[in-house]
């Protein structure tokens, strides 16, 4: 009986990575997509800016400074949202054996500290975060159990 739960064991998880990887290719796809609209969407804008200064100068027409300058905090808007889905994306591009918490944190934006890294596992972590995004070992506590901040108060960390 032990080979048969053995076999199931290793097909379900090969399902379960199968699974997992697929989500992070259709959020890789849709990220993808969302940049390309709003790319198109930045462009279009870029290209109504440039119709109405050559009115305005080649036409005579009028074009008031005030539509000019929404125009351009538009292109702004978008270029601020193509950079933050941008950045998502690149947050999914992970190491593939790297464990899901450590994927969701870098897909949430976790930045780990240069030459920081976790106590019990090595992992590059964050010096301002309580727990470990690979192993979840706490960051703060030193040999005697407590604070790392020395003051023997727990205080509340930014996890």
């Amino acid at each position: 009986m032990g080979l048969v739960d053995d076999i199931f064991k290793n097909i379900n998880q090969g399902i379960s990575d199968i699974k997992d990887k697929s989500q992070e290719v259709m959020q890789s796809i849709s990220l993808s997509s969302r940049i390309n609209s709003l790319e198109a969407k930045k462009t279009a804008v870029l290209v109504n800016i440039g119709q109405l200064v050559y009115d305005k100068y080649e036409k005579g027409d009028e074009v008031s400074e005030e539509l000019l300058k929404d125009k351009v905090k538009e292109v702004a808007e978008f270029e601020k949202e193509i950079r933050l889905a941008r950045e998502e994306l690149e947050g999914l591009k992970t190491d593939p054996e790297a464990p899901r918490s450590q994927k969701a944190a870098a897909a949430a934006g976790y930045k780990p500290t240069p030459g920081f890294v976790c106590p019990h596992c090595q992992a590059p972590a964050n010096a301002n975060k309580y727990y470990c995004v690979a192993c979840g070992g706490s960051l703060k506590e030193t040999a005697s159990g407590c604070c790392a901040e020395g003051n023997g108060d727990k205080t509340e960390v930014e996890v």
